[in-house]
């Protein structure tokens, strides 16, 4: 995350040979590739799944038999899976040494994976290691990765600080609104009050930037809906009224990843913001079935909504 860093379209051609050579050379089990979730669009915004794109296994060997890394291991790896081996090792080195986590970051050769694993050294000491994980941040020179160390702390947060993790957000630079809308989603699934007190907030604190503002609420109702749809409605109803509709965007996207017809069924019970339902359907299915989706935005009976969904759509 969260747009994805260049190196994430490497990112599976590595996983597969790190696990082939682990197969081949090791006798190791599989390993299993992390995927990325699918990003999230509404209107003008584009929403990056969590940073980490690039990540391998975050302990691998985890369970069922297998051996964890070493590091002679990844060193006897050829060097084009080298450094995806130490950014998974660093992982496993951080449940125990944070320097000796960033110093396995510090073998890898290729900048941006360094970058990204010195990020996910921060995420995953954050809770134990609060100072620390924030001077790692601080220390990122690169603007990028900077901002997503921050991004990546803030979500470990949001379960057990909402406040502190949404704070995080601040410090994200370019990451922000990305930040804002995951980490709100992320609070609202475990305090709801605490992510609607947060985006409420923001329609003071931020009255000039209404991409920021609709970000927020959108963040709310996706990721309350990819558990239950009119759970994400009900919170829809304590949006401002300007960004109600976009809220429920966010409720149709984030149900239709779990099932999209169901949630085309259960549209038209959230009455005059059921077109912006259909549309969060539509620019979810963009990517799966392109045709279905403009097909679906040009049944929209709002022409706003209808005109505003077809362009997302046909958007290239």
């Amino acid at each position: 995350m969260r747009s994805l860093p260049f190196t994430a379209l490497f990112s599976v051609v590595f996983l597969a040979l790190l696990g082939l050579q682990f197969a081949l050379t090791a006798g190791w089990g599989r390993v299993a590739v992390t995927r990325a979730a699918p990003s999230v669009q509404s209107d003008a915004m584009a929403i990056p799944p969590k940073p980490g794109g690039q990540r391998a296994p975050d302990a691998p060997g985890e369970g069922d038999g297998e051996r964890r890394l070493s590091f002679a291991a990844c060193q006897g790896m050829s060097k084009m899976v080298q450094d995806v081996c130490f950014q998974s090792l660093s992982r496993q080195q951080a449940e125990v040494d944070t320097e000796g986590a960033l110093g396995v970051c510090a073998e890898i050769i290729d900048r941006e994976l360094g970058l990204e694993c010195v990020d996910d050294v921060a995420e995953a000491i954050t809770l134990r290691e609060r100072a620390r994980a924030e001077r790692i941040c601080l220390g990122v020179e690169d603007r990028k990765w900077r901002g997503q160390c921050w991004f990546g702390v803030g979500l470990a947060w949001a379960e057990t600080d909402p406040e502190y993790a949404l704070e995080r957000c601040d410090y994200a630079e370019a990451f922000e609104r990305f930040c804002r809308h995951d980490v709100v989603g992320e609070v609202s699934l475990v305090n709801l009050d605490a992510g609607v007190a947060f985006c409420a907030r923001g329609e003071v604190e931020r009255a000039d930037d209404d991409l920021t503002r609709k970000t927020c609420w959108h963040g709310i109702a996706k990721y309350l809906a990819r558990r239950d749809l009119r759970e994400a409605a009900g919170a829809c109803e304590r949006a401002t009224e300007q960004w109600r509709g976009t809220c429920v965007h966010g409720a149709g996207w984030g149900a239709s990843e779990r099932d999209p017809d169901r949630t085309l069924a259960s549209c038209p019970e959230l009455g005059q913001y059921a077109d912006y339902c259909r549309q969060g359907v539509a620019h979810q299915l963009k990517r799966a079935d392109p045709t279905r989706a403009l097909a679906l935005c040009e049944a929209i009976a709002t022409q706003k909504v209808r005109s505003r969904c077809v362009e997302f759509v046909e958007r290239p």
